[in-house]
């Protein structure tokens, strides 16, 4: 039990020690999540919401062709049949008692017939008195009556349905009025809902609606979901009435559409037509009844183009095709439970939103590498958008566009202050690295020679000769450390104010260090006889960015120190370098007694690490064990890259990947 609240404890002091840090990467990226949902909440985004609306819809599975709907299209042929337009009355009455004998269960004549002045009109009135499965339209919800239409004055109400339309403001149209109050006040119903209420009551389906337009509207146990101001993408609209929105039937060709002329000609199969809802309307593109959809797969229009599956944005649809969608619609709902479009309540939305922008907070800090964000976030949005289209197929529209911008926007800003965070936590910790590598291989070595000789008897000017020199090394500190803080990384700087440019050959600037170490006044130097020059040329082809070249040379430059202050008795100091076939090895050897234990060789200080450290950096390994018969050998060796994939993950190009392991090695 201690055990288990110790580590809680612990666990408890980390998040605490981790807050102010993730406070500082947190906080932009839910600021870009709660400027999403402001932009959105104010319509900012409302086209780019509606426009992938239509695309999930329109790429949907194909569903099966409706063929309780049947569509007369009076086409641009069917006008050259009969010779003019507007077609003639007694052509439409013909139309009309040809399908009545082919017994269809309601027929929806979408055609304007409120005048009865023709001379002609005698046969269509007695079509229309007769056959009591028709229903004409009229236009009444215009807030001005020159804009309304009157319905044939031979259809009693009951048998009237307006043909008003309503589209969004970029042209589209996604939905549907159903029921909806003239100006005057009184309750009037769509053709398609008209269509869909005598179909239904044939098999004995009940409708149900209030005296309010916006009452709920029912088909016995079915309820049809009201379209509100602020569904979906939609944002402050006008959602007077009861309207729905529109869910096109996914098919190429929903529904059997017949023209005039095979009604004329009795060139139709009668089962197409016994039992069926038969919309009779103009399909011809000369004639303006046409509204712009991109939700469609294809429309009549499209069809006689000869354009298979039109990826255009806006397609023509002719008013009696948006009927036959919703009066399927209806019934299918009613019939085979195919379900309507709903939305979510505006809370779970946002909730949604913030969701998904979370996920993309975490994944930018989980995630410290640019190209494993990126990688993750693009498949975290392929999972959001298969998610909202699955859910769009089986009647949910929730929120896409905005998701996905929270999703990518948090991500990206807190991957990219995380990035700079780290990067300047690494800074720092590159600073202190820094200072203590220069620290230790100046003033400590120094110090470390004044303290071994106080246990012999020293001159007191030799004393005195090197506490100054320490002073001067301590007090040159801040000012080197200063200049290479400000450099573009490509220097070295060395005690006594010495500047070495790191673009120099490898081998000429490791010669620098190995000749201006050795006149260093360390006690193990001064007993050496045998000074070899090393040749460092192997190493000129080898692969290594800036900050391996300057380890590689402090690493050198530690050796040979250590040889200085620790070797005792020492004659011969060898530096090798080779290369061969699979690697490079840099060996620094003596002959002195310094290191007394096996311990002693598998064990060391900061120089030991700062050398672990540089082997684990070159990916190679560093040794440090006896020579034979006396002294010691300080070893280093790392891969050769000898072809061009190689050298394109060799260490020297990997800096920036392995930027963030570096801290805290």
């Amino acid at each position: 039990m201690k055990f288990a609240l110790t580590i809680k404890s612990n666990f408890w002091k980390k998040v605490h020690h981790q807050l102010p840090l993730w406070r500082e990467v947190v906080m932009p990226g839910l600021s870009v999540v709660g400027f999403i949902m402001l932009a959105r909440s104010i319509g900012l985004l409302q086209s780019q919401e509606w426009l992938v609306f239509d695309q999930l819809l329109r790429v949907r599975p194909n569903e099966a062709i409706d063929q309780r709907v049947v569509i007369v299209g009076i086409d641009e042929e069917d006008i050259n049949y009969v010779g003019s337009y507007p077609i003639p009355n007694r052509e439409i009455a013909k139309m009309l008692n040809i399908l009545h004998t082919y017994k269809p269960r309601v027929i929806g004549l979408d055609l304007f017939k409120d005048k009865h002045s023709n001379s002609d009109r005698a046969d269509l009135a007695l079509a229309l008195r007769e056959n009591t499965n028709i229903i004409g339209i009229e236009v009444a919800l215009n807030q001005k009556r020159t804009f309304n239409v009157k319905p044939p004055p031979e259809l009693p109400p009951e048998r009237v349905g307006f043909a008003d339309l309503i589209v969004d403001p970029d042209g589209k149209l996604r939905r549907n009025v159903l029921a909806a109050k003239t100006h005057t006040g009184k309750l009037k119903y769509s053709l398609p809902l008209c269509l869909a209420r005598f179909y239904l009551r044939e098999q004995g389906i009940v409708f149900h609606h209030g005296s309010r337009s916006y009452d709920p509207i029912q088909f016995g146990s079915s309820r049809l979901v009201r379209f509100l101001p602020n569904s979906g993408g939609y944002v402050g609209t006008d959602a007077n009435g009861f309207q729905i929105l529109l869910n096109f039937r996914s098919h190429p060709e929903p529904f059997r559409t017949l023209s005039l002329r095979d009604i004329l000609t009795k060139k139709i199969d009668p089962n197409w037509i016994r039992d069926r809802i038969v919309i009779i309307g103009m399909t011809a593109s000369s004639i303006k009844d046409k509204f712009t959809t991109s939700a469609v797969k294809r429309t009549l229009y499209t069809r006689d183009l000869g354009i298979e599956n039109s990826a255009n944005q806006f397609q023509w649809i002719s008013g009696v095709e948006i009927h036959a969608h919703a009066t399927s619609q209806i019934i299918s709902n009613v019939l085979d439970g195919r379900p309507l479009l709903k939305v979510w309540p505006k809370f779970w939305e946002y909730l949604w939103i913030l969701a998904w922008g979370l996920v993309g907070i975490i994944l930018g800090l989980i995630l410290q590498s640019p190209a494993k964000t990126l990688l993750s976030l693009g498949l975290a949005s392929i999972g959001l958008v298969g998610i909202c289209y699955i859910l769009l197929v089986v009647g949910w529209w929730i929120p896409l566009v905005p998701t996905l911008l929270s999703l990518a926007g948090a991500g990206l800003t807190t991957s990219f202050f995380d990035r700079d965070l780290r990067t300047l936590l690494e800074q720092r910790s590159l600073t202190l690295k820094r200072s203590f590598q220069t620290i230790h291989n100046g003033p400590l070595q120094t110090l470390a020679v004044i303290l071994r000789s106080l246990g012999e008897d020293i001159e007191t000017e030799k004393l005195r000769s090197q506490l100054e020199q320490l002073n001067q090394e301590l007090r040159s500190i801040p000012d080197s450390l200063s200049q290479e803080m400000l450099s573009r990384n490509d220097s070295l700087y060395l005690e006594g104010n010495v500047v070495l440019d790191l673009q120099i050959p490898i081998a000429e600037l490791l010669y620098h260090i190995y000749d201006s170490t050795l006149q260093r006044k360390f006690q193990g130097f001064e007993t050496i006889q045998s000074f070899i020059p090393p040749n460092f040329e192997p190493l000129e082809e080898c692969y290594l960015n800036a900050d391996q070249k300057r380890s590689l040379y402090l690493f050198l430059q530690e050796a040979l120190c250590n040889v200085g202050k620790h070797s005792q008795r020492a004659t011969r100091l060898d530096v090798v370098c080779t290369r061969s076939a699979s690697e490079y090895c840099l060996q620094i050897i003596d002959n002195g007694v310094g290191i007394l234990s096996k311990s002693n060789y598998q064990s060391g200080g900061s120089g030991t690490d700062q050398a672990q450290y540089l082997a684990r950096k070159l990916r190679g390994k560093f040794r440090r064990f006896p020579h034979s018969p006396q002294g010691t050998v300080c070893e280093l060796t790392w891969p050769v890259a000898t072809t061009w994939w190689q050298r394109f993950l060799s260490p020297g190009n990997w800096k920036f990947f392995s930027a963030h392991t570096d801290i805290g090695t």
